[in-house]
């Protein structure tokens, strides 16, 4: 057993598998075999030292990755299914299935996704008469995050007699205020026991902080605890890891400060970085080998990434053979960058590589446009890859809420399925129904009510009738069975067909297969209500598109993913980097950003950028800071862009850097404006320097004002208009 673990496994991987006591940080570069380490590592505990496999917590951040990890242990344990090979919020869910009694909720309470938030809201506007003109679903969901990140809002959520303290939210009593939306909604999951994402960790570090025996007997349970992609955690992640490692101290983290690029959800580099501050005794290992890319793509990674100074100092050393140096092409326009792409992809093609190995990344959506024009001009096949997934669609939601309604009959699931197909059940008839379920609950409404006649012109019976004999259906058969059959006894499935919407039937078939696929393959019972929370569990990272087209995504949509050959686009300042960036620390993030798209790439990669006039920023498009850091020697460079274009780009960068703190007063100090040099102020706008006298530039402006302007300011920088034709 113990050579088939090592047989494969380089020096640092092998110390890596073997340390097993302790604080270990494993510092692993892209591409270095991190998830082989931890799949070794966990079976080298469990078969080497004995230790039973519930009592080792090995935390992943997909269910993708949890899966795949699962399937690789097997190989060296076939009976064993991997129980704690979790993610985080997976292994918060399966503890408070366990213990979320002491916080007086059900074990059968209900996960909410963000389709099932989204009706919340819209069932608090509905009630109180507001509109997407009030407030966007997505401004309340993110001001219900933010809050539910800082106010200590779970002990409300646990006693029903319990009010919110003022100072949380002030203005709760001002009807419509989004203090009052955000007060509704926890309002509403505590009515229902409703958890989000959110509240999965939040519920069990207040568990932890609360309920000390139940924190040490978690505590005592896992012995072992190994962490995968760290430089992700948020600050929650970090108390729960932290919290569980208390008491055998054994804790075990892979990551690459690098990678980091969450910080908006929370992440912090400095989490992985200073570990060694935080846990004591620390051992540090690097894996730095890289078995995804070739030596000229490492070479173009390294010199990015070695610009950030907030980093473990690493070098990806390559163990691929050599391949071609990484292409960057220099565009004109937009519109050539975009139609060089098409004309790159399409050449690939015709030399037999499957699209399918073909991504182009970029880091906004919106810069996605230009790109599909070209590829549809190409009749190249594609996929946009975005936050869109599966079974976010309509159909999906709308078949898996008939099915959880049958498991919880809560209302949001109700509110969902009651009118889809249309029942003629409107507002009036809707709120009857909702004061009957106060007493007997949403079926008994249905019962009691569907035969009044206020609702004889209804197909409430009808609805009633398919719901309680679907109910009686799934006392013996099992759950794909019992979808089928009430999608069938609802008439959803007719409607479906009636509206004559194939795709949403083909979207049906496949959800109705995958579920059939996942009782075949699962090696225990799986009910309606495991089935239900896994599916909410799910991210957009674990959906896959297996179609043979051209993947095009976000940076951040392709983290964890690797393709033979990658295209990164819209290099540009504005761009990639974000204008958003404002300071030094945000600027080394999205280096990051950039590293990570360069490091997908496997055989070959592709830097493009173009002049033109920014629409967004209203001026002129130049080259990204990101093309700068990367030797030029690396790079195999085609249509080059002009000195002066690059004289600009490189002053327009300086520039922004001393904004942010980047560079100093006097290095920005060394910009000097000769007589005729065109230039901008931030109060008189566009003007010409007619001299320079007595250290300082007289200045003729466009608005007619004559200045003069001291040279050891900071306020004035270049102007380079657009050139006419690039508008």
């Amino acid at each position: 057993m113990d050579e088939r673990i090592f047989e494969d496994l380089n020096s640092e991987q092998r110390t890596a598998v073997r340390a097993t006591e302790g604080f270990v940080r494993v510092a692993a570069g892209a591409g270095s075999g991190k998830t082989k380490v931890l799949t070794l590592r966990y079976a080298y505990i469990a078969k080497m030292l004995g230790v039973p496999p519930e009592h080792i917590l090995s935390v992943t951040f997909t269910n993708k990755a949890a899966w795949e990890m699962r399937k690789r242990i097997r190989t060296f344990m076939p009976d064993e299914d991997g129980g704690w090979i979790l993610t985080f919020h997976s292994a918060c869910h399966k503890i408070l299935k366990q213990d979320i009694s002491y916080l007086g909720y059900p074990s059968n309470f209900i996960v909410c996704d963000e389709e099932d938030q989204k009706s919340i809201l819209q069932a608090i506007f509905n009630e109180n008469g507001l509109t997407l003109r009030d407030f966007s679903f997505k401004k309340c969901m993110d001001a219900i995050e933010i809050y539910k990140s800082r106010a200590p809002y779970v002990p409300f959520l646990i006693d029903p007699k319990r009010t919110l303290a003022a100072p949380d939210l002030p203005h709760a009593h001002e009807h419509g205020s989004m203090d009052f939306i955000i007060l509704n909604y926890l309002t509403r999951q505590r009515k229902n026991f409703y958890l989000d994402f959110n509240d999965l960790i939040q519920f069990v570090l207040y568990l932890f902080l609360t309920n000390e025996s139940v924190c040490r007997a978690w505590q005592n349970h896992f012995e072992y605890i190994q962490i995968d992609e760290f430089q992700d955690v948020s600050g929650e992640q970090y108390k729960l890891a932290a919290i569980l490692s208390e008491k055998h101290k054994n804790l075990f983290i892979v990551g690459d400060p690098d990678q980091t690029i969450y910080s908006w959800r929370g992440a912090n580099v400095r989490y992985f970085l200073e570990f060694d501050k935080r846990f004591p005794n620390v051992t540090t290992i690097v894996l730095d080998q890289n078995y995804r890319s070739t030596p000229e793509i490492l070479g173009v990674c390294n010199s990015l990434i070695s610009h950030n100074s907030q980093r473990l100092p690493k070098q990806l050393r390559p163990v691929c053979p050599n391949g071609a140096k990484p292409c960057y092409f220099h565009a004109r326009s937009r519109k050539q960058e975009s139609e060089w792409i098409a004309a790159t992809i399409d050449a690939l093609k015709k030399n037999a590589v499957p699209l399918r190995d073909i991504a182009v990344l970029y880091r906004s959506n919106f810069m996605s446009r230009p790109i599909e024009e070209a590829l549809l001009q190409k009749n190249i096949p594609y996929t946009v890859c975005s936050g869109v997934a599966f079974y976010q669609r309509k159909e999906i939601k709308d078949a898996l809420a008939y099915l959880r309604f049958l498991v919880f009959g809560d209302e949001l699931s109700f509110r969902r399925i009651v009118n889809v197909p249309p029942r003629g059940i409107g507002k009036t008839r809707f709120a009857l129904l909702q004061d009957c379920a106060r007493s007997v609950g949403w079926l008994g409404a249905l019962q009691t009510l569907s035969s009044h006649k206020t609702f004889q012109t209804t197909r409430a019976e009808q609805l009633f009738e398919a719901l309680q004999d679907a109910a009686a259906y799934a006392t013996s058969h099992d759950v794909a069975d019992t979808l089928d059959f009430l999608l069938h006894k609802s008439g959803y499935e007719e409607y479906l067909m009636l509206c004559g919407n194939q795709d949403r039937l083909d979207n049906l078939n496949e959800l109705k297969a995958s579920l059939r696929e996942i009782l075949d393959s699962a090696q225990e019972e799986v009910s309606a209500a495991d089935y239900l929370n896994g599916i909410a569990l799910l991210t957009s990272a674990d959906i896959q598109d297996r179609e043979n087209s051209v993947r095009l995504m976000t940076v951040h949509t392709a983290k964890g993913l690797e393709f033979p050959y990658v295209f990164v686009c819209c290099l540009n300042e504005g761009m990639f980097p974000s204008r958003k960036i404002r300071t030094k620390d945000a600027m080394e993030e999205e280096r990051r950003v950039a590293y990570v798209a360069l490091t997908r790439a496997e055989k070959q990669l592709y830097l493009s950028d173009a002049e033109g006039f920014d629409a967004q920023a209203r001026g002129e498009l130049f080259s990204s800071r990101f093309l700068f850091n990367i030797e030029q020697s690396l790079l195999d460079v085609r249509g080059a862009p002009p000195q002066e274009f690059c004289r600009r780009s490189q002053e327009y960068i300086r520039q922004s850097e001393f904004g942010m703190g980047a560079i100093s007063v006097q290095d920005i100090r060394k910009q000097f404006f000769p007589p005729n040099e065109r230039v901008r102020h931030p109060v008189f706008g566009v003007g010409t320097v007619l001299a320079v006298e007595d250290g300082a530039y007289r200045i003729r402006f466009d608005c007619g004002k004559l200045r003069s302007v001291a040279v050891a300011s900071d306020v004035l920088i270049p102007y380079y208009p657009p050139k006419p034709e690039q508008r």
